[in-house]
C-alpha cells in the first residue's frame, strides 16, 4: 500500500482550526487506548468485584459508559492484539495462538504431525502481525496524530515491532509474553531486555510505574496536538507477583468465603489501577480530557489456571471457566468507553461488541473516513455509544487448539443475540462435530447445554459458522488421520484395557496389568494441587494415582497414591506435591479385571478452589 500517497489524502480531509497565536491545529480528539493484560470480567469494583478494589477505573466508569457485553476476538493475548489493530478476527489473519514471542518465521498453514489422541487437528498459527495489514495505529498517524505505544506488544520478534505499524514513540513494545524482566522471579522489575527499556533504574521499579511516567511525560509533552496512545499494561500477566508491601496489605484482607482472595492478585490490581489513575490525571492536569476518547478493555479472561498464595490466579464466577478457553469466562471482557460529550456518564449498554470493533468505531469517532476493506470483520459501535439500537452480525470467536493448561478443545464459537453456539471440531465418537448451545440471557455460567432441544437453532448457526469459513477462505481444523480412538473428554487410555461413557462417568475396566489411563490436561498449578473425584468399583479395585511435573520426564512412585475403590460412590481427594508446575496425571490399574467408574472429576487449588473440571460425556 502507499502509505505516503494515503496520508496525504487523509491530511487534506482532516478538520484545521487557528488558535489565538495563528497557528493550525486538529480538531479532532485525542485517543487513549488501554489494554489490561488478562484482567477477567469481574476483577473491578465497577464490574462486581468485592475483593479487588480499583477506584480509578470505577471512577472513570462512572465518567463513562460500561459495557456488560464486550468480547475479546480469542481468550489469549496475541490473537485479540492483532484484532484491534487490524479489525480482523483472527482465524482470518491466521495470528489464532499466543505465539507472538516465538522466534523465526511460523505460517497460518495444517499441520504435518497429529498426536495420536486427538480428534481434531488445528492450523498452526502465525507469530507476527504482518505488514501487509493496514493498522488503526498506522490510520491515525496517516490523518496527522502523533502516536505512541507503551506497554505490552506481543505480537513478533524484530523487525515486527510496533515501530512498523505505526507507533513514532515506543516503551516496552517488543515480543515478551509477559513482563520483560531478564530475572525469572521478578520478573515485573528491572533489570528489563527491551532496547526500549533503561538499565540504570533502581531494582525496585515496577515496569507499569515506569510506563505511567513515560506516559505522563508524553501528555505533558503532547498534549497540544493530536494523538493516539496506546497504554497497555504488563499487568496482570503471569507471573502472580508485585509489590511485597502491597501483598502483605491485601494478606489480611483475604477471606476464603469470598471467590476472589488471592492477595497477590489484589495487589497486581491496585498497581494496575494506581498506574491507569495517573495517566488519566494526566489529561485533566493538562486540560484535554474533555478532549480526549478513552477506551479501557482487557485482551482475555481472567487467569484461573496459575497458582499463587494457595490458590487459582483469579476467579471468574459466575462465568465458565477462563483465560486460553472459549467459554465465557475466557472471552467475555471489561469495556469501558468515554467520549466527551457523547457518552452518558454512568450509563452501561448491553450491546454485544468485540474487539475487532475498536477499528472502525475509533476511526468514526474521530470523523476518519472508514476503510471497510481492512477492518473487515469490525462493526462500528458508534451507534450503542450515543445511546441508541445497536446489534451486529453475529459474533465469531475461533480457539481451535488442544490447550492443555486449560481443558480447551479445538472449538469455534458463534454468538446471536443471547444465544451462544460452540462447535467443538470433529469431537463426537463418530467423528462429527459435536455442539454446545447457550441462552446467555438466563445462563451465563454456560451449565445448561440447549442443543438438544432446539436442533434448528444448531443447524441456523452452524450454517452462519460454515458460511463464513467459506467466505472469509480461514483454514479449518481437520479431522485428525491419526486419531486412535482411545479418549474420554481429555482422558487417553491405553491397549492394555477400554473405557466407555456412561451416565456422565467414565467406565474403564482393566485387561491386563498395568492398564494406564492418563491425561496432560491439567493446569498450571505451581508446587501442589488437589485431584478430586467421585469413583466405585463393583469389585472394589484397587488403583494408583500418579502424577510428575514439568521438571520430570517420567512418573514415579515417590509422586503417587494408592487408591482402594469402594463398591458405593465415594469422594476422593488427592493432595499432589512437586516441583515447578504440573504436567501429568493418570490411573493405574493394578490387576486385570478390575472395573472402576470415575465423574465429578476436577483439579483444585490447595485452598480448594477449582481450577479445572473434566466432563465425560
Amino acid at each position: 500500500m502507499n502509505r505516503i500517497k494515503h496520508a496525504a489524502v487523509c491530511l487534506g480531509c482532516a478538520a484545521l482550526s487557528v488558535n489565538s497565536f495563528g497557528s493550525e491545529v486538529y480538531s479532532r480528539p485525542n485517543v487513549l487506548f488501554i489494554v489490561v493484560d488478562d484482567l477477567g470480567w469481574r476483577d473491578l469494583g465497577c464490574y462486581g468485584s468485592t475483593f479487588y478494589e480499583s477506584p480509578h477505573i470505577d471512577a472513570l466508569a462512572s465518567s463513562s459508559m460500561l459495557f456488560t457485553d464486550a468480547y475479546a476476538a480469542n481468550p489469549t493475548c496475541s490473537p485479540t492484539r492483532s484484532s484491534i489493530l487490524t479489525g480482523q478476527y483472527p482465524v482470518r489473519t491466521g495470528f489464532t495462538a499466543p505465539s507472538g514471542h516465538q522466534k523465526g518465521v511460523h505460517l497460518h498453514a495444517p499441520r504435518a504431525k497429529h498426536l495420536p489422541d486427538v480428534r481434531a487437528v488445528s492450523p498452526s498459527s502465525v507469530n507476527f502481525l504482518s505488514p501487509d495489514y493496514y493498522t488503526l495505529s498506522e490510520a491515525f498517524q496517516d490523518a496527522g496524530y502523533s502516536t505512541a505505544f507503551l506497554g505490552k506488544w506481543h505480537l513478533g520478534s524484530a523487525p515486527h515491532f510496533p515501530e512498523e505499524h505505526g507507533f513514532e514513540f515506543v516503551v516496552g513494545g517488543r515480543e515478551h509474553a509477559g513482563p520483560p524482566g531478564r530475572d525469572g522471579t521478578r520478573k515485573f522489575f528491572p533489570p528489563w531486555s527491551a532496547d526500549t527499556l533503561p538499565d540504570d533504574i533502581s531494582p525496585d521499579t515496577h515496569i507499569d510505574d515506569y510506563l505511567a511516567d513515560r506516559a505522563v511525560e508524553y501528555i505533558d509533552s503532547h498534549s497540544h496536538e493530536p494523538f493516539f496512545m496506546c497504554f497497555w499494561t504488563y499487568n496482570v500477566h503471569a507471573p502472580i507477583q508485585s509489590k511485597p508491601e502491597l501483598v502483605e496489605k491485601w494478606r489480611k484482607k483475604a477471606g476464603l468465603n469470598n471467590p476472589q482472595h488471592g492477595p497477590t492478585m489484589a495487589a497486581m490490581i491496585e498497581v494496575m489501577d494506581e498506574s491507569v489513575g495517573r495517566v488519566l490525571d494526566a489529561l485533566e492536569n493538562n486540560g484535554i480530557a474533555d478532549n480526549t476518547i478513552v477506551i479501557f478493555t482487557s485482551d482475555n479472561g481472567g487467569n484461573m489456571y496459575n497458582t499463587a498464595d494457595g490458590t487459582a490466579a483469579t476467579n471468574n464466577e459466575p462465568l465458565r471457566s477462563g483465560k486460553g478457553n472459549n467459554y465465557e469466562g475466557g472471552v467475555r471482557i471489561p469495556l469501558i468507553v468515554r467520549w466527551p460529550g457523547v457518552t452518558l456518564p454512568g450509563s452501561v449498554s448491553h450491546s454485544v461488541v468485540s474487539t475487532v470493533d475498536h477499528y472502525p468505531a475509533l476511526l468514526e469517532m474521530v470523523g476518519l473516513p472508514l476503510r471497510p476493506k481492512d477492518h473487515i470483520d469490525g462493526v462500528s459501535y458508534v451507534a450503542a455509544l450515543k445511546g441508541e439500537p445497536f446489534e451486529r452480525e453475529a459474533l465469531i470467536c475461533d480457539w481451535s487448539h488442544h490447550i492443555c493448561q486449560t481443558h480447551n478443545l479445538p472449538n469455534t464459537s458463534i454468538r446471536e443475540g443471547n444465544w451462544k453456539l460452540l462447535r467443538f471440531w470433529f469431537d463426537n465418537p463418530d467423528g462429527s462435530h459435536r455442539y454446545e448451545l447457550y441462552n446467555l440471557a438466563d445462563d451465563i455460567g454456560e451449565s445448561r447445554d440447549q442443543s438438544a432441544s432446539f436442533p434448528e437453532r444448531v443447524q441456523a448457526m452452524s450454517e452462519k459458522l460454515d458460511a463464513f469459513y467459506e467466505q472469509s477462505g480461514a483454514l479449518k481444523p481437520l479431522k485428525n488421520p491419526a486419531y486412535n480412538g482411545r479418549t474420554i473428554d481429555v482422558w487417553g487410555y491405553d491397549e492394555k484395557g477400554d473405557g466407555h461413557v456412561s451416565e456422565s462417568a467414565m467406565v474403564l475396566k482393566a485387561e491386563c496389568p498395568g492398564f494406564t489411563v492418563s491425561t496432560r490436561c491439567v493446569p498450571w498449578a505451581e508446587s501442589c494441587a488437589v485431584f478430586e473425584f467421585e469413583a466405585r468399583s463393583r469389585n472394589q479395585a484397587s488403583v494408583n494415582i500418579q502424577w510428575k511435573s514439568r521438571t520430570e520426564d517420567q512418573f514415579d512412585a515417590s509422586r503417587s497414591r494408592d487408591v482402594a475403590v469402594p463398591e458405593n460412590w465415594k469422594t476422593f481427594r488427592v493432595q499432589m506435591d512437586y516441583q515447578s508446575v504440573l504436567r501429568g496425571l493418570r490411573i493405574v490399574f493394578e490387576k486385570p479385571g478390575d472395573l472402576l467408574e470415575i465423574r465429578n472429576a476436577r483439579m483444585l487449588s490447595p485452598d480448594g478452589t477449582q481450577m479445572m473440571s473434566y466432563e465425560f460425556r
